[in-house]
């Protein structure tokens, strides 16, 4: 253990034994919270001190409830209870407790419980009257039954049968759900079948979980075949809904060993799936035994003529059991089938033998199915590329190379995809760009949600104009530049080729490169823009003036596409004279709005706001023509910007005749250093503004001129 993990423990230790209920409770919580990340398959840093955790919970329990000081305690007893607990939780439901410390008891209750030989017959006797008493909710009553749930105790299935007979159908299903797992259905299927039967067909989720526990697995390939043989049949029967682990054994292996390839291939998938044979035993390291059996079995099915289990047998070997030995057996697979299905698990069950032993032959025989026009795409070319990219590497690329020049454009995107993972683009980049510029705009496939031509020609494309082809040689070439990943004299050149030009799309692409924190920035920091800043501000003002963009252009943002880049480029350029320019004389309301945020932006990074922005805002606020809505943002601004420059502008929009815009401007006046040089003004207004439902400003002007007087 390293100093600092010591350190964090003692320091944990430390909350646990404070004498601030709040202290303790916190580091219960923080317990809590990093045994819940253990899903995401990250250690319990705390688990060290799980016993500190254990005593610190318990001392809480045995004091009066603070807070949720309570809840935090039972919250780590759910995981940590011990037997002796019991006894401590029986007393917290015995109380009055709230309904989340309920709730976590009931919770910590089942932790105790699993823990002993013997229940604990006081916290078993609170549960069940909880169960049982119809004063209670159904939600509470199906909470009191989560404790005895997964208890093998004849008192807890008693009381689920009980339950089942209940007339609280959702209390009903709940119980029956219980009765519902492979052990209790071994005793309550008729049960269990003949209140499924009884309910309505929209009886809910649980319900419709409990018709299918009572359907049972019946296979993964077979699922529409029913077996000829009736000893066959029963043996599935007894495979599916077993009474004994020995009986269920029995029938198991009376399928395996059946020259039925479709009883075979159903044995094959009960011991494969983690629904079928391990699922229905007790216990079910009984299925190991057979594992020998059942890996001779399907390989002597690959090699006999029982093609109707291949499927089966493929699907158990998989890449877990493969040995090199296999390939023999995948190379004849492969070449006499005609079943998409087949293939795909022979090409699954290869990636286990490639991953040990690279055999060329079954290699050459996956490639030749990448190219075949009679193959699937989707369930065998797809899997064949996956498989010859992951076990080879840069090996495989011969054959995805292959495929790029004579494959469809589906398996071409597929086989650029793993050809870039596997560092294939500095490699071919030749080949991977041609192919892609084939493609046109859009990619056939978007492998693993990846667009192909990104991933060759580099992110973004751009952001308003994703998509769009430049059609001008010239402008693409510049573009194509743009999106490598490098910055160099070539990349300036490049961005200064499209903000010269006329094509609209091509600017808008230049803006987005330059302004986008994945554009210029990522590939040379910030300085990476101010080459071209001066050309670029030029290329704002400009686009900012004409007319909206032809929609064709953009499919994601039409007309305002063109706009949007150059408001996204002046809000990081954030040249103060030119955003007050765009306030002032915006052609949109859209352009203005926009535009009021980069002034945001604006003033966060001064100390003083600038004189040019004060005034277009002012302007903004006490213009009638311009939306209420905008009007009083721009007053919102000035109230928010550094200094005190913004002063003569409120102070101008305080006499407009808008009720809004006066008390948007007088709640901008309202700071401690200028509220007294305005009194009068505001006075004056306060005794003109309406008394009832008026601006929230108006209410907050008036109780701070009140709060001043007094």
């Amino acid at each position: 253990m390293s100093d600092d993990e010591k350190s964090r423990l003692g320091e944990f230790s430390a909350r646990l034994e404070s004498d601030d209920i709040d202290v303790v409770r916190e580091a219960l919580d923080d317990y809590q919270s990093a045994q819940a990340d253990t899903r995401w398959g990250v250690d319990n840093p705390y688990w060290p001190v799980a016993n500190e955790v254990l005593f610190a919970a318990r001392d809480l329990l045995g004091q009066p409830p603070s807070g949720r000081s309570h809840a935090s305690a039972l919250t780590a007893m759910l995981h940590l209870a011990e037997e002796e607990d019991a006894d401590l939780i029986a007393d917290v439901l015995e109380g009055v407790p709230d309904a989340e410390v309920r709730e976590m008891a009931l919770l910590a209750a089942g932790t105790a419980l699993a823990k002993g030989e013997e229940p604990n017959r006081r916290l078993l006797a609170l549960i069940t009257a909880m169960a049982l008493d119809e004063d209670l909710d159904v939600r509470e009553r199906k909470d009191a039954l989560h404790p005895l749930e997964g208890l093998d105790l004849p008192e807890a299935e008693d009381l689920l049968v009980r339950l089942s007979e209940s007339s609280e159908l959702e209390l009903q299903v709940h119980a029956a759900g219980c009765l519902a797992t492979p052990l209790r259905l071994r005793v309550h299927r008729d049960r269990v079948k003949q209140l499924a039967e009884s309910w309505p067909e929209d009886a809910g989720w649980e319900a419709k979980h409990i018709r299918e526990a009572l359907e049972g697995f019946h296979s993964t390939y077979w699922k529409d075949t029913e077996l000829d043989d009736p000893v066959l049949r029963k043996a599935h029967d007894e495979l599916r809904f077993p009474l004994t682990d020995e009986g269920c054994l029995k029938a198991f292996a009376t399928l395996l060993r059946s020259e039925d390839p479709v009883a075979v291939g159903i044995a094959l998938d009960h011991y494969e799936s983690s629904e079928g044979l391990r699922y229905v035993l007790e216990d079910e390291e009984r299925a190991e035994a057979y594992m020998p059996e059942v890996l001779a079995r399907a390989r002597e099915v690959l090699r006999r003529p029982m093609s109707l289990a291949e499927v089966s047998a493929l699907n158990m070997i998989g890449t877990q059991h493969a040995e090199p030995a296999d390939a023999d057996l995948l190379l004849d697979v492969l070449t006499r089938t005609d079943s998409d299905a087949v293939r795909k698990e022979a090409i699954w069950t290869a990636y286990g033998v490639l991953d040990q032993a690279k055999d060329g032959r079954l290699v050459t025989a996956l490639g030749d199915l990448i190219l075949d026009p009679t193959v699937g795409f989707y369930i065998t070319k797809e899997t064949a590329i996956r498989v010859l990219a992951d076990t080879l590497g840069a090996d495989a690329d011969d054959l995805l190379l292959r495929a790029l020049r004579e494959g469809e454009p589906k398996v071409q995107a597929h086989a650029s995809y793993y050809l870039v993972r596997t560092g294939g683009l500095d490699r071919h980049r030749a080949i991977l760009e041609e192919v892609a510029e084939s493609w046109g705009d859009r990619p056939p496939q978007h492998p693993w949600g990846e667009d192909p031509i990104e991933l060759i020609f580099g992110k973004p494309h751009s952001v308003h104009w994703e998509g769009h082809r430049l059609a001008d040689p010239e402008l693409h070439r510049a573009h194509k530049r743009l999106r490598a990943p490098t910055v160099d004299e070539s990349y300036h050149q490049a961005l200064r080729t499209l903000l010269e030009s006329d094509d609209q799309a091509a600017l808008g692409i230049a803006l987005d490169h330059w302004w986008s924190p994945d554009g210029a920035a990522k590939r040379g920091g910030e300085e990476a823009r101010e080459p071209d800043r001066a050309m670029v501000l030029d290329r704002i003002r400009d686009m900012l003036r004409q007319p909206p963009s032809p929609a064709e252009l953009s499919s994601h943002y039409g007309p305002d596409a063109l706009h949007l880049s150059a408001l996204a480029a002046l809000r990081v350029a954030a040249e103060p004279s030119l955003v007050a320019e765009v306030v002032e004389t915006a052609a949109s309301d859209l352009i203005r709005s926009q535009a009021l945020d980069t002034v945001q932006a604006v003033f966060e990074e001064a100390e003083e706001a600038d004189l040019r922005l004060v005034e277009a805002l002012g302007n903004v606020a006490c213009d009638k023509n311009v939306p209420l809505h905008d009007r009083v943002r721009a007053l919102e601004l000035l109230d928010e910007s550094p200094g005190t420059n913004s002063v003569d502008a409120l102070v101008r929009a305080t006499r407009c005749p808008e009720l809004e815009v006066q008390a948007a401007a007088a709640w901008g006046l309202m700071w401690d250093e200028v509220i007294e040089d305005h009194r009068a003004l505001l006075e004056e207004l306060n005794a003109n503004w309406p008394v009832e439902d008026p601006p929230w400003e108006v209410t907050r002007v008036r109780d701070m001129l009140n709060a001043v007087k007094e």
